[in-house]
Protein backbone atom coordinates (compact mmCIF):
# COMPACT_ATOMS: atom_id res chain seq x y z
CA UNK A 1 0.00 0.00 0.00
CA UNK A 2 0.72 3.59 -0.24
CA UNK A 3 0.82 5.03 3.03
CA UNK A 4 0.93 8.68 4.62
CA UNK A 5 0.43 9.97 8.26
CA UNK A 6 -2.87 9.81 9.20
CA UNK A 7 -3.68 12.54 12.19
CA UNK A 8 -6.19 11.91 14.99
CA UNK A 9 -8.40 15.08 14.06
CA UNK A 10 -8.27 13.25 10.60
CA UNK A 11 -9.28 10.21 11.64
CA UNK A 12 -11.97 11.89 13.62
CA UNK A 13 -13.17 13.79 10.41
CA UNK A 14 -13.16 11.00 8.29
CA UNK A 15 -14.93 9.23 10.94
CA UNK A 16 -18.07 11.37 10.94
CA UNK A 17 -17.57 11.76 6.67
CA UNK A 18 -17.74 8.12 6.32
CA UNK A 19 -21.00 7.49 8.81
CA UNK A 20 -22.92 9.95 6.90
CA UNK A 21 -21.52 8.61 3.74
CA UNK A 22 -22.41 5.23 4.82
CA UNK A 23 -21.31 1.99 2.94
CA UNK A 24 -20.71 3.47 -0.41
CA UNK A 25 -17.05 1.95 -1.59
CA UNK A 26 -14.10 4.50 -1.62
CA UNK A 27 -12.77 3.17 -4.90
CA UNK A 28 -16.57 2.32 -6.68
CA UNK A 29 -15.45 -0.57 -8.67
CA UNK A 30 -18.65 -0.06 -11.14
CA UNK A 31 -17.66 3.16 -12.17
CA UNK A 32 -14.59 2.40 -13.43
CA UNK A 33 -13.94 0.97 -17.11
CA UNK A 34 -10.64 -0.29 -18.68
CA UNK A 35 -10.32 -0.61 -22.23
CA UNK A 36 -7.11 -1.56 -24.22
CA UNK A 37 -6.36 -0.02 -27.49
CA UNK A 38 -5.34 -1.74 -30.43
CA UNK A 39 -1.74 -0.62 -30.00
CA UNK A 40 -1.12 -2.74 -26.34
CA UNK A 41 -2.11 1.11 -24.05
CA UNK A 42 -4.63 0.58 -21.18
CA UNK A 43 -7.13 3.46 -20.87
CA UNK A 44 -9.22 3.18 -16.86
CA UNK A 45 -11.61 5.60 -16.68
CA UNK A 46 -13.82 7.15 -13.64
CA UNK A 47 -16.19 9.58 -14.03
CA UNK A 48 -16.81 11.37 -11.54
CA UNK A 49 -19.00 14.86 -12.22
CA UNK A 50 -18.76 16.53 -8.92
CA UNK A 51 -16.02 18.93 -9.71
CA UNK A 52 -15.59 20.66 -13.61
CA UNK A 53 -11.87 19.12 -13.20
CA UNK A 54 -10.33 15.90 -14.29
CA UNK A 55 -7.04 14.15 -13.10
CA UNK A 56 -4.94 12.04 -15.76
CA UNK A 57 -2.12 10.05 -15.14
CA UNK A 58 0.28 8.98 -17.39
CA UNK A 59 2.09 5.26 -15.67
CA UNK A 60 5.09 3.89 -17.63
CA UNK A 61 6.61 0.58 -16.52
CA UNK A 62 10.10 1.80 -16.84
CA UNK A 63 11.78 2.66 -12.93
CA UNK A 64 14.84 1.86 -12.13
CA UNK A 65 14.15 -1.68 -11.63
CA UNK A 66 14.37 -1.63 -15.80
CA UNK A 67 18.13 0.03 -15.23
CA UNK A 68 21.57 -1.97 -15.10
CA UNK A 69 25.19 -0.63 -13.16
CA UNK A 70 25.78 0.32 -16.92
CA UNK A 71 23.18 2.95 -17.22
CA UNK A 72 21.76 3.70 -13.50
CA UNK A 73 20.13 7.09 -13.21
CA UNK A 74 18.90 7.04 -16.60
CA UNK A 75 15.00 6.27 -15.52
CA UNK A 76 15.15 9.54 -13.51
CA UNK A 77 16.86 11.28 -15.74
CA UNK A 78 14.41 10.63 -18.67
CA UNK A 79 11.41 11.88 -16.19
CA UNK A 80 13.36 15.28 -16.34
CA UNK A 81 13.88 15.39 -20.03
CA UNK A 82 10.27 14.66 -20.22
CA UNK A 83 9.20 18.17 -18.88
CA UNK A 84 11.80 19.77 -22.03
CA UNK A 85 9.31 18.90 -24.67
CA UNK A 86 7.32 21.43 -26.49
CA UNK A 87 3.62 22.08 -27.31
CA UNK A 88 3.07 21.71 -31.41
CA UNK A 89 3.67 25.03 -31.92
CA UNK A 90 7.08 24.73 -30.43
CA UNK A 91 6.28 27.94 -28.34
CA UNK A 92 5.70 26.32 -24.89
CA UNK A 93 6.99 23.61 -22.84
CA UNK A 94 4.72 21.33 -21.71
CA UNK A 95 4.99 22.64 -17.91
CA UNK A 96 4.01 25.99 -19.14
CA UNK A 97 1.55 24.92 -21.34
CA UNK A 98 -0.33 23.22 -18.46
CA UNK A 99 0.14 25.60 -15.90
CA UNK A 100 -1.28 28.34 -18.38
CA UNK A 101 -4.55 26.51 -18.26
CA UNK A 102 -4.63 26.78 -14.53
CA UNK A 103 -3.69 23.34 -14.44
CA UNK A 104 -1.05 21.39 -12.32
CA UNK A 105 1.60 18.85 -13.31
CA UNK A 106 4.02 16.58 -12.00
CA UNK A 107 6.46 13.68 -12.46
CA UNK A 108 8.02 10.67 -10.18
CA UNK A 109 9.96 8.22 -10.76
CA UNK A 110 10.25 5.39 -8.51
CA UNK A 111 11.74 1.60 -8.69
CA UNK A 112 8.96 0.55 -10.76
CA UNK A 113 7.43 2.79 -12.66
CA UNK A 114 7.62 6.48 -13.75
CA UNK A 115 4.43 8.66 -14.08
CA UNK A 116 3.19 12.65 -15.36
CA UNK A 117 0.54 13.41 -13.52
CA UNK A 118 -1.75 16.70 -14.57
CA UNK A 119 -4.46 17.95 -12.91
CA UNK A 120 -6.48 20.69 -15.27
CA UNK A 121 -10.24 21.91 -15.26
CA UNK A 122 -12.11 19.60 -17.23
CA UNK A 123 -12.76 22.00 -20.60
CA UNK A 124 -8.74 21.43 -21.34
CA UNK A 125 -8.75 17.76 -21.03
CA UNK A 126 -8.53 17.72 -25.03
CA UNK A 127 -4.98 20.47 -24.84
CA UNK A 128 -3.64 18.09 -22.00
CA UNK A 129 -4.02 15.00 -23.27
CA UNK A 130 -2.45 16.01 -26.44
CA UNK A 131 0.65 17.61 -24.30
CA UNK A 132 0.95 14.46 -22.42
CA UNK A 133 1.41 12.12 -25.28
CA UNK A 134 3.92 14.53 -26.86
CA UNK A 135 5.92 14.33 -23.75
CA UNK A 136 5.89 10.24 -23.97
CA UNK A 137 6.20 9.94 -27.69
CA UNK A 138 7.95 12.74 -29.48
CA UNK A 139 10.57 14.30 -26.94
CA UNK A 140 13.57 15.03 -28.50
CA UNK A 141 16.97 14.58 -26.76
CA UNK A 142 19.42 16.88 -27.47
CA UNK A 143 22.92 17.63 -26.24
CA UNK A 144 21.79 21.02 -25.08
CA UNK A 145 18.62 19.59 -23.01
CA UNK A 146 20.47 16.60 -21.84
CA UNK A 147 23.76 18.93 -20.76
CA UNK A 148 21.13 21.27 -18.35
CA UNK A 149 19.01 18.43 -17.08
CA UNK A 150 21.90 16.09 -15.83
CA UNK A 151 23.21 19.20 -13.53
CA UNK A 152 19.62 20.12 -12.41
CA UNK A 153 19.36 15.57 -11.68
CA UNK A 154 22.80 15.96 -9.93
CA UNK A 155 21.87 19.01 -7.72
CA UNK A 156 18.87 17.05 -6.52
CA UNK A 157 21.14 13.65 -5.97
CA UNK A 158 23.86 16.08 -3.76
CA UNK A 159 21.24 17.65 -1.97
CA UNK A 160 19.68 14.39 -1.44
CA UNK A 161 22.91 12.65 0.01
CA UNK A 162 23.50 15.83 2.44
CA UNK A 163 20.12 14.87 4.28
CA UNK A 164 20.34 11.83 7.06
CA UNK A 165 17.75 11.17 6.00
CA UNK A 166 18.00 10.42 2.06
CA UNK A 167 21.77 8.56 3.25
CA UNK A 168 19.86 6.63 5.54
CA UNK A 169 17.37 5.32 2.85
CA UNK A 170 20.07 4.04 -0.02
CA UNK A 171 22.61 2.51 2.52
CA UNK A 172 19.70 0.39 3.56
CA UNK A 173 18.73 -0.57 0.08
CA UNK A 174 22.20 -0.85 -0.53
CA UNK A 175 23.02 -3.14 2.53
CA UNK A 176 19.57 -5.45 2.53
CA UNK A 177 19.95 -6.23 -1.30
CA UNK A 178 23.18 -7.66 -3.13
CA UNK A 179 21.70 -8.08 -6.24
CA UNK A 180 18.54 -6.95 -7.34
CA UNK A 181 18.65 -3.84 -8.95
CA UNK A 182 15.93 -3.03 -5.99
CA UNK A 183 19.54 -2.37 -4.34
CA UNK A 184 20.43 1.23 -5.72
CA UNK A 185 19.33 4.55 -5.23
CA UNK A 186 16.32 5.80 -7.34
CA UNK A 187 18.25 8.37 -9.86
CA UNK A 188 21.97 6.76 -9.55
CA UNK A 189 24.62 8.37 -8.70
CA UNK A 190 26.39 11.81 -9.81
CA UNK A 191 29.17 10.37 -11.68
CA UNK A 192 27.02 7.73 -12.95
CA UNK A 193 24.71 10.02 -14.59
CA UNK A 194 27.55 12.25 -16.05
CA UNK A 195 28.81 9.09 -17.74
CA UNK A 196 24.97 8.42 -19.42
CA UNK A 197 25.29 9.37 -23.39
CA UNK A 198 22.61 10.40 -25.38
CA UNK A 199 22.30 7.05 -27.36
CA UNK A 200 21.72 5.35 -24.11
CA UNK A 201 19.11 7.61 -23.31
CA UNK A 202 17.29 7.25 -26.68
CA UNK A 203 17.36 3.64 -26.76
CA UNK A 204 15.83 3.35 -23.00
CA UNK A 205 13.01 5.37 -24.40
CA UNK A 206 12.48 4.02 -27.52
CA UNK A 207 12.63 0.82 -25.68
CA UNK A 208 10.55 1.32 -22.58
CA UNK A 209 8.09 3.93 -23.79
CA UNK A 210 5.77 2.24 -25.98
CA UNK A 211 2.30 2.16 -25.86
CA UNK A 212 1.62 -1.50 -24.46
CA UNK A 213 4.05 -0.53 -21.71
CA UNK A 214 1.85 2.41 -20.40
CA UNK A 215 -1.12 2.84 -18.40
CA UNK A 216 -3.33 6.00 -18.72
CA UNK A 217 -5.28 6.76 -15.60
CA UNK A 218 -8.25 9.53 -16.14
CA UNK A 219 -10.41 10.45 -13.30
CA UNK A 220 -13.08 13.50 -13.01
CA UNK A 221 -15.98 15.30 -15.26
CA UNK A 222 -15.12 13.23 -18.69
CA UNK A 223 -17.79 11.18 -20.72
CA UNK A 224 -16.05 8.13 -21.35
CA UNK A 225 -16.28 7.99 -24.88
CA UNK A 226 -15.34 10.89 -25.93
CA UNK A 227 -12.54 10.56 -24.10
CA UNK A 228 -11.80 6.80 -25.67
CA UNK A 229 -12.16 8.65 -28.75
CA UNK A 230 -9.68 11.02 -28.08
CA UNK A 231 -7.38 8.89 -26.67
CA UNK A 232 -7.35 6.11 -29.67
CA UNK A 233 -6.71 10.04 -31.21
CA UNK A 234 -3.38 11.44 -29.87
CA UNK A 235 -2.74 7.67 -28.60
CA UNK A 236 -3.68 4.82 -30.59
CA UNK A 237 -1.60 6.46 -33.98
CA UNK A 238 1.67 5.39 -31.71
CA UNK A 239 2.88 2.00 -33.61
CA UNK A 240 2.74 -1.58 -31.47
CA UNK A 241 5.49 -2.53 -30.23
CA UNK A 242 6.08 -5.64 -28.34
CA UNK A 243 7.65 -4.85 -24.59
CA UNK A 244 9.34 -7.59 -22.84
CA UNK A 245 10.35 -6.13 -18.54
CA UNK A 246 13.66 -7.53 -17.46
CA UNK A 247 13.69 -9.71 -15.02
CA UNK A 248 15.91 -9.37 -12.52
CA UNK A 249 17.94 -12.75 -10.91
CA UNK A 250 16.02 -13.16 -7.71
CA UNK A 251 17.43 -11.99 -4.36
CA UNK A 252 18.79 -14.82 -2.05
CA UNK A 253 17.01 -14.74 1.11
CA UNK A 254 18.62 -12.91 3.82
CA UNK A 255 20.67 -15.71 6.74
CA UNK A 256 22.29 -12.75 8.62
CA UNK A 257 21.86 -9.59 10.70
CA UNK A 258 23.78 -6.61 8.51
CA UNK A 259 24.70 -3.85 10.08
CA UNK A 260 25.85 -0.02 8.58
CA UNK A 261 27.07 2.94 10.76
CA UNK A 262 27.75 6.05 9.65
CA UNK A 263 28.27 9.57 11.72
CA UNK A 264 27.23 12.95 10.78
CA UNK A 265 27.23 16.39 12.46
CA UNK A 266 24.58 15.78 15.01
CA UNK A 267 23.17 15.75 18.59
CA UNK A 268 20.58 13.08 17.85
CA UNK A 269 20.77 9.59 16.28
CA UNK A 270 18.81 8.00 13.42
CA UNK A 271 17.98 4.59 12.88
CA UNK A 272 16.24 1.75 10.80
CA UNK A 273 15.42 -1.66 11.10
CA UNK A 274 14.78 -3.02 7.78
CA UNK A 275 13.30 -6.64 6.89
CA UNK A 276 12.50 -7.93 3.46
CA UNK A 277 8.49 -7.76 2.79
CA UNK A 278 5.95 -9.47 0.04
CA UNK A 279 6.03 -8.35 -3.47
CA UNK A 280 2.57 -7.89 -5.51
CA UNK A 281 2.61 -11.35 -6.60
CA UNK A 282 1.23 -12.48 -2.59
CA UNK A 283 -1.04 -9.88 -1.95
CA UNK A 284 -2.79 -11.90 1.31
CA UNK A 285 0.99 -11.51 2.84
CA UNK A 286 0.82 -7.56 1.44
CA UNK A 287 -2.60 -7.29 3.32
CA UNK A 288 -1.11 -8.75 6.50
CA UNK A 289 1.71 -6.44 6.04
CA UNK A 290 -0.02 -3.26 5.65
CA UNK A 291 -1.98 -4.20 8.64
CA UNK A 292 1.31 -4.75 10.60
CA UNK A 293 2.82 -1.68 10.04
CA UNK A 294 -0.77 0.19 11.16
CA UNK A 295 -0.38 -2.02 14.37
CA UNK A 296 3.45 -1.39 14.72
CA UNK A 297 3.05 2.31 13.42
CA UNK A 298 0.00 4.14 12.69
CA UNK A 299 1.02 7.25 14.80
CA UNK A 300 -0.16 7.49 18.42
CA UNK A 301 -2.65 4.47 17.60
CA UNK A 302 0.09 1.91 17.14
CA UNK A 303 2.32 0.11 19.31
CA UNK A 304 5.50 1.85 19.02
CA UNK A 305 4.32 5.31 19.95
CA UNK A 306 3.56 3.79 23.40
CA UNK A 307 6.58 1.83 23.70
CA UNK A 308 9.19 4.55 22.40
CA UNK A 309 7.69 8.09 22.30
CA UNK A 310 5.54 8.17 25.43
CA UNK A 311 8.59 6.46 27.55
CA UNK A 312 11.12 9.32 26.26
CA UNK A 313 13.51 7.14 24.04
CA UNK A 314 11.94 8.04 21.12
CA UNK A 315 12.18 11.74 19.41
CA UNK A 316 10.03 10.17 16.31
CA UNK A 317 8.96 6.75 15.17
CA UNK A 318 8.01 6.32 11.90
CA UNK A 319 7.30 2.82 9.63
CA UNK A 320 7.10 2.44 6.42
CA UNK A 321 6.10 -0.54 4.05
CA UNK A 322 5.72 0.28 -0.19
CA UNK A 323 3.78 -2.47 -1.75
CA UNK A 324 6.25 -3.06 -5.10
CA UNK A 325 6.83 -5.52 -7.94
CA UNK A 326 9.37 -7.75 -6.41
CA UNK A 327 9.65 -8.21 -2.43
CA UNK A 328 11.17 -5.02 -0.97
CA UNK A 329 11.21 -3.80 2.28
CA UNK A 330 9.53 -3.18 5.85
CA UNK A 331 11.31 -0.23 7.75
CA UNK A 332 11.10 1.07 11.26
CA UNK A 333 13.22 4.11 11.56
CA UNK A 334 13.34 5.77 15.34
CA UNK A 335 15.01 9.07 15.90
CA UNK A 336 15.82 9.29 19.02
CA UNK A 337 19.34 10.75 21.41
CA UNK A 338 22.93 8.73 21.87
CA UNK A 339 22.08 8.39 25.49
CA UNK A 340 18.88 6.08 24.44
CA UNK A 341 19.75 4.53 21.57
CA UNK A 342 20.27 1.35 22.59
CA UNK A 343 17.46 1.15 25.28
CA UNK A 344 15.40 2.36 21.65
CA UNK A 345 16.64 -0.85 19.57
CA UNK A 346 15.74 -2.98 22.42
CA UNK A 347 12.00 -1.58 22.34
CA UNK A 348 11.63 -1.98 18.65
CA UNK A 349 13.33 -5.51 18.66
CA UNK A 350 11.22 -6.38 21.86
CA UNK A 351 7.90 -5.28 19.45
CA UNK A 352 8.86 -7.14 16.70
CA UNK A 353 9.02 -10.18 19.49
CA UNK A 354 5.25 -9.31 20.85
CA UNK A 355 3.96 -9.23 17.55
CA UNK A 356 4.86 -12.53 16.45
CA UNK A 357 4.73 -14.65 19.63
CA UNK A 358 1.66 -12.93 20.70
CA UNK A 359 -1.09 -13.76 19.16
CA UNK A 360 -2.40 -10.01 17.85
CA UNK A 361 -6.24 -9.11 20.30
CA UNK A 362 -9.24 -9.25 18.14
CA UNK A 363 -10.41 -5.79 19.26
CA UNK A 364 -6.66 -4.66 18.44
CA UNK A 365 -6.97 -6.41 14.67
CA UNK A 366 -10.50 -4.43 14.38
CA UNK A 367 -9.38 -1.16 15.38
CA UNK A 368 -6.24 -1.49 12.75
CA UNK A 369 -8.62 -2.35 9.78
CA UNK A 370 -10.84 0.42 11.16
CA UNK A 371 -7.77 3.12 10.66
CA UNK A 372 -6.79 1.56 7.34
CA UNK A 373 -10.17 1.84 5.99
CA UNK A 374 -9.66 5.58 7.26
CA UNK A 375 -6.30 6.25 5.81
CA UNK A 376 -7.24 4.71 2.58
CA UNK A 377 -10.49 7.02 2.29
CA UNK A 378 -7.62 9.96 3.20
CA UNK A 379 -5.54 9.09 0.45
CA UNK A 380 -8.28 8.87 -2.04
CA UNK A 381 -10.15 11.68 -1.58
CA UNK A 382 -9.39 13.64 -4.22
CA UNK A 383 -9.41 13.12 -8.12
CA UNK A 384 -5.67 13.39 -8.59
CA UNK A 385 -5.35 10.96 -5.15
CA UNK A 386 -7.38 8.14 -7.34
CA UNK A 387 -5.17 8.52 -10.04
CA UNK A 388 -2.59 7.94 -7.90
CA UNK A 389 -3.88 4.90 -6.45
CA UNK A 390 -5.00 3.27 -9.89
CA UNK A 391 -2.37 4.16 -11.33
CA UNK A 392 0.48 3.01 -8.59
CA UNK A 393 -1.31 -0.91 -8.73
CA UNK A 394 -2.00 -0.29 -12.42
CA UNK A 395 2.04 0.14 -12.73
CA UNK A 396 2.95 -3.31 -10.77
CA UNK A 397 0.00 -5.51 -11.32
CA UNK A 398 -3.52 -4.13 -12.01
CA UNK A 399 -6.03 -0.96 -10.98
CA UNK A 400 -8.14 -4.11 -9.97
CA UNK A 401 -6.14 -4.51 -6.14
CA UNK A 402 -7.17 -0.87 -5.80
CA UNK A 403 -10.59 -1.54 -6.19
CA UNK A 404 -10.82 -4.62 -3.99
CA UNK A 405 -8.07 -4.07 -1.87
CA UNK A 406 -10.08 -2.86 1.38
CA UNK A 407 -12.21 -6.47 0.97
CA UNK A 408 -8.82 -7.93 1.20
CA UNK A 409 -7.21 -6.46 4.40
CA UNK A 410 -10.90 -6.93 5.82
CA UNK A 411 -10.09 -10.76 5.59
CA UNK A 412 -6.81 -11.40 6.52
CA UNK A 413 -7.27 -13.15 10.41
CA UNK A 414 -5.14 -12.30 13.64
CA UNK A 415 -3.20 -15.98 12.44
CA UNK A 416 -2.40 -14.25 9.30
CA UNK A 417 -0.59 -11.00 11.10
CA UNK A 418 1.17 -13.96 13.03
CA UNK A 419 1.93 -16.13 10.32
CA UNK A 420 3.34 -12.96 8.03
CA UNK A 421 5.21 -11.20 10.69
CA UNK A 422 7.22 -14.89 11.81
CA UNK A 423 8.09 -15.28 8.26
CA UNK A 424 9.36 -11.66 7.46
CA UNK A 425 9.89 -10.22 10.84
CA UNK A 426 12.85 -12.53 11.90
CA UNK A 427 15.08 -11.70 14.70
CA UNK A 428 18.21 -13.43 13.59
CA UNK A 429 18.49 -11.80 9.64
CA UNK A 430 17.76 -8.35 9.06
CA UNK A 431 19.28 -4.96 8.31
CA UNK A 432 20.29 -2.11 10.62
CA UNK A 433 21.44 1.47 9.42
CA UNK A 434 22.73 4.16 12.09
CA UNK A 435 23.53 7.46 11.54
CA UNK A 436 24.67 8.42 14.84
CA UNK A 437 26.93 11.98 16.06
CA UNK A 438 30.13 12.17 14.97
CA UNK A 439 33.25 10.70 17.56
CA UNK A 440 32.02 10.90 21.37
CA UNK A 441 31.43 7.17 22.52
CA UNK A 442 33.95 4.62 23.11
CA UNK A 443 35.39 2.08 20.94
CA UNK A 444 33.60 -0.44 23.55
CA UNK A 445 30.54 1.26 23.48
CA UNK A 446 30.46 1.11 19.68
CA UNK A 447 31.53 -2.24 19.49
CA UNK A 448 28.78 -3.55 22.04
CA UNK A 449 25.97 -1.22 19.97
CA UNK A 450 26.67 -2.70 16.32
CA UNK A 451 26.62 -6.28 17.94
CA UNK A 452 23.57 -6.14 20.03
CA UNK A 453 21.87 -9.51 20.30
CA UNK A 454 18.65 -9.71 18.99
CA UNK A 455 15.63 -10.47 21.34
CA UNK A 456 13.91 -13.48 21.88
Amino acid sequence: MRRQLVTAASVALLLVAMTVAGAAPILDGSKITETQLDNGLRLIVKPEHQWGLVSVGLYIRAGSFCESDENAGIAHLIEHLLFEATDRTGSQRIATAIESMGGDIAARTTRDFTHVDVTVASQFLPQALELMATAAFEVEFTPAMVSREREIVARELTDRATYAEGSLDDLIWDTAFSTHPYRRGIGGGVDQVARLTIEQIREFHSRFYVPANMALIVVGDVEPEALTAKVNELFGAQPATAIELPVPPPEMPQSDIRTVVRTRASDTTLFTYAWRAPGIADPAAVCAMDLIYTLLGESAFGRLYPALEETGLALMTSVDYLTQRYPGLVMITILTTPEHDLRARGSVLAEIARLRDDPVPEIELAQAKRLLRISYAFNNEAYSDQVATMGFYAAIDSYQFAVDYLNLTDAVTAEDITRVARKYLTLDNYTLVVIRPEPGETEEARSLCDNMPPLG
